[in-house]
């Protein structure tokens, strides 16, 4: 049994794939979060991304009208992340939630991208746990802020001290990508780097100080399984291993047993020359778009998860230094 609670995001594009692994992962002690924002979108074309999203959203329906559920077949918590309130897709989003909650699959709560003041917190908490759109017999849903801008890192200690007397949310989500590119910051820092660390641990110290659960950022390394324990563990060992979560993308990590004896994470500086930046900016590019199977809206390449994020953070630092 692992010490290190694991999350796994998991796409709708193929819900029987994606009930299949969502029971695997349970098995295996590890949770899910069903995602209804990134994994639905094409970056390149708005009109397909309404699409994409009306699927997710329809084969949600499919996953859970695929037989009656018991909310008690699941032992561990099951998530929705949903699309940031600033977007059109909110409001179906979490009517979707609802339903489904309503039609007995046993969703814990959903994950809130974006979140910068407590307003945004109790105003979707009010959404999510008005009694009529309830099941009084299976509770309330649980929200979890995800901190991805600047805004939100810089009001994060207000939005924690809001909710000491309140608990409507026990749990924070760090979502690295989006806060890189928010903070127009190049190249985005790794695990194995010092300014990555220096980034993480004082917002994880005040959310630890504040008794929430803290969700680490997902893994970007979906091959580097060695990788991923050395980091997972070094983040743990910094605070005592309590009320930390760590978030992964692909099934061979999450289901992956840690290796026995030490193994270090060996941290060091990112190259900030001007020819290692423009050369990642150059490789970040090339291979989101060999990489980016089916036009979906992220690529792999032979060792990285590339988000769009990213590729547009590479794409304009380019463009600054073409302009430079």
């Amino acid at each position: 049994m692992k010490d290190i609670n694991i999350i796994q995001y998991l796409p709708l594009t193929h819900p029987r794939a994606t009930l299949r692994f969502v029971k695997k992962f349970d098995a295996a002690g590890v949770m899910s979060i069903l995602d209804l924002e990134d994994s639905a979108q094409d970056p390149f074309d708005e009109e397909k991304t309404k699409d994409l999203k009306l699927n997710a959203r329809n084969n949600f329906f499919e996953l859970v009208n695929s037989k009656t559920w018991n909310g008690d077949e699941f032992v561990n918590p099951i998530y929705v992340r949903v699309n940031s309130r600033s977007t059109e897709f909110f409001k179906e989003d979490i009517e979707t939630v609802l339903k489904i909650f309503r039609l007995g699959f046993p969703i814990s709560g959903i994950f809130l991208p974006k979140v910068e003041s407590y307003e945004q917190v109790k105003e979707t908490y009010s959404l999510l746990n008005d009694q009529k759109n309830l099941n009084n017999k299976r509770g309330s849903l649980e929200i979890v802020p995800m901190i991805e801008t600047i805004a939100g890192m810089e009001g994060l200690e207000l939005l924690l001290k809001s909710d000491q007397n309140e608990n409507r949310f026990s749990k924070v989500h760090y979502g690295h990508f989006d806060y890189c590119l928010d903070a127009k910051l190049w190249p985005f820092p790794d695990p194995v780097h010092d300014s990555f660390w220096n980034l993480i641990e004082p917002m994880v110290r005040i959310i630890l100080e504040y008794n929430k659960t803290y969700i680490h950022t997902p893994f970007p390394f979906p091959k580097d399984i060695d990788l991923f324990w050395a980091s997972s563990r070094h983040l743990t060992e910094l605070f005592s291993i309590k009320d930390i979560w760590i978030c992964t993308l692909n099934s061979e990590l999450s289901l992956s047993d840690e290796l026995i004896g030490e193994h270090p994470l060996k941290i060091h500086t990112l190259d900030a020359s001007l020819e290692f930046m423009i050369n990642e900016a150059r490789i970040i590019q090339e291979n989101f778009l060999a990489g980016r199977a089916n036009k979906r809206s992220f690529g792999i390449s032979n060792n990285r998860f590339i988000p769009p994020h990213q590729y547009f953070a590479a794409e304009q630092y380019l463009k600054n230094i073409k302009k430079g």
